[in-house]
């Protein structure tokens, strides 16, 4: 019998969930034990600091009802439940999730950690172990030394900083523009590109449509612009990317250095969508990470975030069980 068997007496099949929930986005995937996906479901967000906790609680159950659903899959046959939610920082708040997962499946194991956890397993095959830059809506680095010792930099939040993530990447590609378009900043082809991109036309459109939205998610998502708008030589978009990477490598070096890993051979992860789809902004982190830390590994997950919940939940649960 392997390690899942024997922490786990499911009759049937042996069911993963993972859970990787966001401040946009929730993705559930379920999970055997051949370590197939059999589902994957996507709801809103469930950042515990950002949407009241009735909401969350009711993302989470539609999630895992349906991704049972889709997997043919009945709650006695989950052996365990990985969640990796953004805002789960305090006690107190993985306690309600573990809770709120009890009634849910009563029967499986429940591991909740924030969603930076669940990012890094992503990168290691559900070891906690290693450095994970991430660059989503937001960013935040997040590592885990070979004691278990945890040290984070960023992921305050647009307000309170979070640099090189994508609002502030959104954020200093519409500051450009305006800068611009007032004669006070350089002429930019993010201009024409973003006006393009969101069928504007004229740059005071843009009023109407950065105030008129709530979050923070439209700005964000302009940020692969900036990596176009590069790779055609564009100035501006080059230095608003090589100032989020400075900052990123400034988190990272952070982490790094305070774990003691800067001369150790470690995974550093590099996560989210502008790192794994930009490829300059990955380009000028990865050079300045190999100044902090030569020795490190930079690995792109060769998993979803969620799958990575799931299989830190199993190596979790054979972990407490050997204890």
């Amino acid at each position: 019998m392997g390690a899942y068997e024997r922490v786990y007496e499911v009759a049937g099949r042996i069911i993963t969930i993972g859970i990787d929930g966001g401040g946009t986005k929730t993705r559930c995937v379920a999970v055997n034990e051949e370590g197939d996906v059999l589902a994957t479901v996507t709801v809103g967000s469930t950042n515990i600091n950002a949407v009241d906790h009735a909401t969350v609680r009711e993302r989470l159950a539609e999630a895992v009802v349906t991704v049972l659903s889709q997997a043919s899959a009945e709650p006695g046959e989950v052996a365990a439940i990985g969640l990796g939610m953004s805002g789960v920082g305090r006690p107190e708040d993985a306690r309600r999730v573990r809770q709120w997962v009890a009634e849910m499946l009563p029967r499986a194991y429940a591991y909740v950690d924030h969603d930076a956890a669940a990012a890094l397993a992503s990168g290691t095959g559900g070891d906690l172990y290693g450095v994970v830059v991430i660059s989503g809506t937001g960013m935040i680095v997040f590592g885990v030394d070979g004691q278990g010792r945890r040290r984070r930099a960023g992921g305050w939040g647009p307000i309170l900083g979070d640099p090189g993530g994508g609002f502030s990447i959104g954020a200093a590609i519409l500051q450009s523009i305006t800068a611009a378009t007032d004669g006070c900043g350089p002429a930019t082809a993010l201009t024409a590109r973003v006006l393009a991109h969101l069928k504007l036309r004229e740059v005071n459109d843009l009023i109407a449509w950065t105030y008129n939205q709530s979050g923070w998610a439209h700005v964000a998502a302009l940020a692969h612009l900036a990596e176009e708008c590069a790779a055609e030589r564009d100035e501006v978009a080059y230095h608003i990317l090589a100032w989020a990477a400075d900052n990123l490598a400034l988190r990272a070096e952070t982490v790094i250095r305070g774990l003691g890993l800067e001369r150790e051979r470690f995974p550093l992860v590099l996560a989210g969508g502008n790192l794994t789809h930009g490829d300059l902004l990955r380009h000028l982190l990865t050079l300045r990470l190999e100044e902090v830390a030569p020795q490190a590994e930079v690995v792109t997950p060769p998993l979803d975030a969620a799958v990575g919940a799931a299989l830190l939940a199993l190596k979790q649960a054979w972990k407490e069980k050997r204890e």
